[in-house]
């Protein structure tokens, strides 16, 4: 059902994809090299989605593993989450999501098999290594300021939910994508089945993480776009928490709206666009909000931390 909607969905974005050039929102010549890329995208999808597959054949064992006492960061996005991340997964009880497995091994079967290439490439001196080191920073370097990314370090697993077409980063070339926007209010506006079988998806992707990493770590998790997300997933878990960041809206959301301006450009709209700002306002507000409501009715599972006491007091 999950692989239907997905393509379902995508079929929706290639659509979106041709109003929105052929109207002029969109500058031609990106419009042209998305739709060019497209099927490229949509191939990558289903290599997931076949690893899934192969998973069920393989290593059915992965559905047996519990998932006890996760620990979710979540919070709007500038608020810190990042740095609280990848801070709490140098703690060598904690296992979380690298920039790797979130883009080429979110199976047991991918994971297993880029392991063992890895293997392999460390047994004839590391050229792969260096090769992807090499890619890597040329890249992402300009990335460095709005997030710094690299292939082993820690990243949001909300790239998880790219094969479903549920990612919210698809909200960036795709704001009309309408599912996108639901997705990040998920508490609120996804209906009880809907919001069941993403959570039974992200489960088991957590539940095949634990499968190749050791089922005695605890589960570190940062999510940005899960903000509107609190209740499910302290639903899914019953024992896990939330360690929700904050930071002054007058500082975050200028800087959220700033950090996407490139992205946007590079999906050939122009800037400033009022109606996706627009969007990001009232989703941010509805983040605060609801991370506000979420911390009230759960007050035992929930931390609340300060982006400047994250920044000014770290070790406390």
């Amino acid at each position: 059902m999950l692989l239907l909607q997905s393509l379902r969905r995508y079929l929706l974005l290639i659509f979106q994809l041709l109003v929105s050039t052929v109207t002029g929102r969109r500058h031609p010549v990106a419009g042209l090299l998305m739709l060019l890329a497209f099927p490229l995208f949509l191939a990558w999808q289903l290599l997931h989605w076949l690893g899934l597959l192969l998973d069920e054949i393989l290593y059915r064992g992965y559905r047996d593993l519990p998932v006890e006492r996760p620990v979710f960061i979540v919070g709007p996005p500038r608020s810190g989450t990042t740095h609280l991340h990848q801070v709490l997964s140098l703690d060598e009880q904690y296992t979380t999501f690298s920039t790797w497995e979130c883009l080429f091994g979110l199976s047991v079967s991918a994971r297993r098999l880029c392991l063992g290439l890895a293997a392999v490439d460390r047994a004839v001196g590391r050229p792969l290594a260096r090769l992807s080191g090499w890619l890597g920073r040329r890249l992402f370097a300009g990335m460095d300021d709005v997030h710094p990314l690299s292939l082993a370090a820690p990243e949001e697993d909300f790239l998880a939910l790219m094969p479903l077409a549920a990612c919210f980063l698809l909200a960036v070339p795709f704001p009309d994508a309408d599912w996108l926007w639901r997705t990040a209010r998920c508490d609120d506006e996804l209906w009880p089945a809907e919001r069941q079988r993403l959570m039974q998806y992200y489960r088991s992707c957590i539940q095949k993480h634990l499968y190749v990493h050791g089922k005695d770590k605890v589960f570190l998790s940062k999510n940005a776009s899960f903000a509107g997300t609190g209740e499910a997933l302290l639903q899914t878990f019953p024992d896990a928490v939330l360690l929700i960041c904050t930071r002054d809206p007058l500082s975050v959301v200028p800087s959220q709206l700033s950090s996407l301006a490139p992205a946007r450009g590079l999906c050939g709209y122009p800037d400033p666009d009022r109606a996706f700002r627009g969007q990001m306002i009232d989703l941010l507000r509805h983040y605060y909000l609801h991370l506000a409501d979420t911390l009230e009715r759960h007050p035992d599972r929930c931390a609340l931390l300060h982006n400047h006491r994250l920044r000014d007091a770290l070790a406390e």
